[in-house]
């Protein structure tokens, strides 16, 4: 887990700012979005990144599970 990563990937919109008139319901659209983290695991499935770590307690905080299929670039930057 000493890899450090910058992914990119589409994600789902979840909205709470009120009441949408339902013929903006279309125009609405997943949104792109950006992480930096540790790289904890990858598979063909899933990138597992985690914002925060302890060495010496051996755990992560803030973990992120992205699926690949919604990944558009992965930039490894250490």
């Amino acid at each position: 887990m000493n890899e450090i990563v910058k992914v990119t990937w589409i994600d789902a919109q979840r909205l709470e700012l009120g009441c949408i008139q339902q013929e903006e319901l279309p125009d609405l659209r997943p949104i792109e979005g950006e992480i930096i983290g540790f790289l904890v695991h990858e598979d063909k499935e899933r990138i597992v990144i985690a914002q925060e770590r302890w060495k010496e307690l051996g755990g992560c905080k803030y973990v992120h599970v992205i699926p690949k299929c919604s990944v558009i670039k992965i930039k490894r930057l250490k």
